[in-house]
């Protein structure tokens, strides 16, 4: 199986990790599967009634009800495809180019959106700029994590903030993010339930303020000139609302990925493993690899074993995905030259050293 160790958790499948505190037991089981236990079923009816009262207090407000942020992965495309036929929304498909996506990525999204009749955009990112912005996320010695979280982190905070000002410039409301449960709260945007949730949240948001204000230091003083918007403290301007919807809804990849396939004709992107759960950029890739070189779980494994253990994906399904995990070494070898964050390879690329049978 795919990973840098043998030493497993049995259920979820997360490798022993010190970094994380990821500690798995005499029986095979990790500590993050011990604590789901004690956790309670979300409030769901709730949760959809206060989405759905969003909702029409947008609805038939202005020319677009939303803008949303196409991916042309499977939460994207099932979001779309909620919005638009369950709820009749009237959007605008809001496509980011970073310079660093897989053709497949515009593919995907612009025929999601021509599937359900949504004009889109496709928003451009300066090339040169991007290259410098990564190349400070991978090599920015204040800011850098072992499992180099912090490069989705500030990339992910960065594209919602150049959609909500997008939005805010066209004079519409809300933003739509089909970000998954663990992403939002990884943002710290979840909606707060009890007292345990709001204290989780007040230290995420903590740590991330930290960050930011770490890394706009750094970059000023690298580069002398501002950050610009690339590390924004707050995701959205004032004049928008940013929704995560798949939080007031159980969220069920499975039956997302069936729906979208026969619904909207959708193929999944393969880059990560030819057994499909996720997909992401040619960044997503290098991370992930640097992460396993440095013997950590990523957040990608961390999303992944939390659906295990909520019941949204099967142990099965994810060994699947393990098992035929893809890594191009040629293709990360030369994203790092490009982005002159070479010496973080091996000096030899040994699959053997993260692939064990």
């Amino acid at each position: 199986m795919f990973g840098y160790t043998d030493n497993r958790c049995l259920r979820c499948l997360l490798q022993e990790d010190s970094f994380h505190h990821v500690i798995i037991d005499k029986d095979g089981i990790c500590n993050l599967c011990k604590k789901h236990q004690e956790k309670k079923h979300p409030p769901w009816d709730r949760l959809r009634n206060i989405f759905e009262k969003k909702i029409k207090s947008i609805q038939g407000q202005y020319h677009y009800d939303g803008l949303i942020m196409l991916s042309g992965g499977k939460d994207s495309a099932y979001l779309s495809y909620m919005l638009k036929r369950k709820y009749h929304l009237s959007l605008l498909g809001f496509i980011i180019d970073i310079n660093y996506e897989y053709p497949e990525t515009f593919e995907n999204a612009k025929s999601i959106a021509n599937k359900l009749k949504l004009p889109y955009v496709i928003y451009r990112q300066d090339p040169e700029l991007m290259k410098k912005y990564y190349h400070f996320l991978f090599t920015e010695k204040t800011i850098v994590q072992p499992d180099f979280g912090q490069v989705c982190m500030f990339c992910g905070r960065f594209f919602l903030r150049t959609a909500s000002e997008f939005a805010k410039a066209f004079k519409i409301p809300t933003v739509f993010a089909g970000h998954n449960p663990n992403q939002i709260m990884g943002l710290g945007e979840n909606y707060v339930i009890d007292t345990t949730d709001l204290m989780r949240q007040r230290f995420i948001k903590g740590l991330i303020s930290e960050q930011t204000r770490k890394a706009s230091i750094a970059w000023k003083r690298r580069y002398g000139i501002p950050p610009l918007p690339l590390f924004p403290e707050a995701l959205c301007p004032r004049e928008v609302e940013l929704i995560f919807p798949f939080q007031y809804f159980p969220y069920r990849p499975t039956e997302m990925i069936k729906t979208v396939r026969k619904e909207l004709g959708w193929t999944p992107m393969k880059h990560f493993s030819s057994a499909y759960l996720v997909s992401g950029c040619k960044l997503s890739k290098l991370w992930y690899y640097l992460a396993l070189i440095n013997h950590t779980n990523s957040y990608i494994d961390f999303e992944l074993s939390e659906q295990v253990r909520s019941g949204e994906l099967s142990r099965d399904e994810l060994k699947d995905f393990y098992n035929h995990m893809i890594i191009d070494y040629k293709e990360i070898e030369k994203l790092a030259t490009e982005l002159g964050i070479i010496d973080k390879l091996p000096l030899k690329m040994d699959k053997n050293r993260l692939i064990r049978k």
